[in-house]
This record gives C-alpha cells, structure tokens and sequence, in this order.
C-alpha cells in the first residue's frame, strides 16, 4: 500500500500552519488529568493551533478560556501548571468564572456600564472530561467528547479511572515532525531492529487490529501469560485491581494521544504535541494501576516500578534517535513511502489526517 502522507508533509512550514486551521481546530484536544485541577484555582496552560488557552477550576467547575487579558492582551497565566486566581500579572485585572472581567483596579476611572463590562468576557471555549483525562475543543459546535471517542469512550474511561501511582513524567524533545513519531509507535514492524533490547523483550506479536472513527487499537499476544513463571510473584500484588486484560493493548486516541497497558498493571500516556514542522515535545505517564491506598508496599514493587521506567525510557530514547534519522531523510525523498499489513494501524492513522487536511 502506498503511504497517503507524502514526504514533504512532514517539514513544509505552510502544512504546519494547514494543520493548526483544518486538523488540531477541529478536534478535542487532551489537556491533563483531573488530580492536577481539583483544587479551586488550580489550572493547565497550553496551546491550541497556537492559540494561548487555560482551563482553570473555579469553584469546583472546569472552565477554559483564551488566556489573554482583554485591558491591554497580557497572557493571564504565565506558567505551565499552578493555583492562583484568573488575573492579569499586568494590571491585575481579574475575572470570575464566566470569564467577566470583576476585579479592575481603579476602576471608576473607566466609566465601564454592566453592558460594556460583558462585552470584555474571555472567549470560553467547552470542557469534557473521559475518566481521568481533561479534553476541550476549540470548535463551539464540535460533536460531543463521547461521540468523538466512539466505541473507544467505555474503555478509555475505564483505563483511565484506573491510572494509580503516577510512577514517571518523561519529557523529551525530538527533532522530528509530531506525524513521524506518532506513526511510529502505531506499528511494530521496527521493533526487532531498533527495540532489540528493550520492547522486543515483550514478545507483543500479531495483527489484531480495531479501528473506531479516528481511532484504533492493537490487542497483542505476550511471551508470557500475566502469572507465568517469575511474573507470578512479580505480579501477585495487582491480583485485585479492577482492570485486567490479556496481553498489550495500545490505542491511539487520534491525532497525538497514545494509551497502552500490560495486563492493566501498569499503564503508559503518551502526548506528542507539535511545536512547528520539524519538532515534537514528547511528554510520556507511567502509572501503576490503582489499589487500596492503605496496604503496605513490599520492595518487589518498588523494582518492578524501577524496570517499568527504565524500561519506558529506554523505548523513547529509542525511538527518538530513529525518529530524528527519518525527519533528516524525509527532506530528499522522492517515494510516497509503502505499507504493509504490519502498518495498518499508519494506513488509518494517514486515512484520518487526509480527512481533515483535504476539506474544502
């Protein structure tokens, strides 16, 4: 099969900007978890198709909004992550949570009637939450997060509410177009060569594959059964977990979130957000699955916890090095690039994006 994303989609400036107004518009977009905004006041900045967004807890209700002041255009939060009020580090301006400007310094000498204060309101834009994750879309008549994460939504949801211990945050930057890395990940054609050491350990094989709206997922056969040999006493603490599957599953919630699980003990997210045509910021979550928070934890588990990380890393740097090899070719090529059946998961990943990118 031959690829339907052509070379130079993967380092022309004008498609990065063509992916920001048709792709990443258009969509929900993965923000965060809920524990990072349970707090009143707690927030997450970030981008969406470059435009500065916050969704912030105000008084216990998520709300998000363009995060740009409406005096004299100060970004309101200044940093990543953090708990403070919505105000202007500028003037001090601050706003309630219908995004209305409600504290203004001096104000009387701005005559502002009630009308004029409300034409001042943030742009607000929707929040939905699937489990533990925390989406917004910048599209006010998008459909529904549920809809968007068709078949998909019970088990993310399921997945997600199991995510325990928050074992590792990876943050690496890769110098490779965001598209390269997320189809590496959606196929295991690679892993023998470049994961000899590592994922390949795993022995995940076979081509079972499920695809649902712009989504997919691959269910993998394991060399060993979850309480096979060693991995039995490995395992003997997760025995009552709430989420249990066979083998690997990896799903791609599309366009730029990865979710995998082995057994359902633990747990990897991924976020491949783009930066510009030839960078990725590549935020990796390693999570053991969620138990009883009152038990005491043997040191087995705090090696296991140990392999699983460095696992994971070693499995990213990996790829990271071959990604940035790819994005260094892709300048000279002059093939479409081929598929087998191995890269299915790539074919419909490729399908996806040509659907948003070739809307008239």
């Amino acid at each position: 099969m031959k690829a339907l994303i052509k070379p130079k989609e993967y380092f022309l400036k004008e498609i990065f900007k063509k992916e920001e107004k048709l792709l990443f518009s258009e969509i929900w977009n993965f923000v965060g978890f809920t524990w990072e905004l349970e707090n009143n006041n707690d927030f997450i900045a970030f981008k969406i198709a470059g435009m500065p967004i916050v969704v912030q807890n105000m008084n216990g209700i998520l709300k998000a909004f363009k995060n740009v002041c409406s005096h004299r255009h100060s970004i309101l939060q200044t940093k990543e992550k953090g708990n403070r009020a919505l105000f202007c580090p500028y003037h001090g301006w601050s706003y309630n949570d219908k995004g209305v400007p409600f504290g203004i310094p001096k104000k009387p000498l701005f005559n502002f009637s009630k009308e004029e204060l409300e034409c001042l309101k943030l742009e607000e834009y929707k929040v939905d939450i699937c489990g533990s994750m925390v989406f917004i879309t910048i599209r006010k008549d998008l459909e529904t997060l549920e809809n968007f994460l068709g078949d998909f939504y019970n088990i993310f949801n399921s997945m997600s509410i199991n995510f325990g211990k928050l074992i590792d945050v990876n943050e690496i930057e890769i110098k490779a177009n965001w598209k390269l890395v997320v189809e590496n990940t959606l196929e295991s054609y690679h892993v023998a060569l470049i994961h000899s050491d590592s994922f390949k350990n795993l022995g995940a094989e076979g081509l079972n594959f499920s695809f649902s709206g712009d989504h997919s997922l691959w269910n993998a056969k394991l060399a060993m059964n979850e309480n096979d040999g060693k991995q039995e006493k490995v395992h003997k603490p997760y025995q009552n977990r709430n989420f249990k599957i066979n083998g690997y599953d990896h799903f791609i919630l599309f366009p730029n979130i990865l979710i995998s699980t082995t057994y359902g003990v633990s747990f990897n997210l991924s976020h491949i957000v783009p930066i510009d045509n030839e960078t990725t910021f590549f935020r990796s979550y390693v999570f053991m699955t969620k138990l009883d928070s009152e038990r005491i934890i043997n040191p087995l588990e705090n090696m296991y916890e140990y392999s699983l990380t460095k696992f994971n890393r070693q499995v990213f740097d990996e790829d990271k090095i071959i990604c940035e090899e790819v994005q260094k070719g892709v300048r000279f090529s002059i093939f479409d690039g081929e598929l087998s059946e191995e890269e299915m998961r790539v074919r419909h990943f490729q399908e996806r994006y040509r659907f948003y990118l070739d809307k008239k």
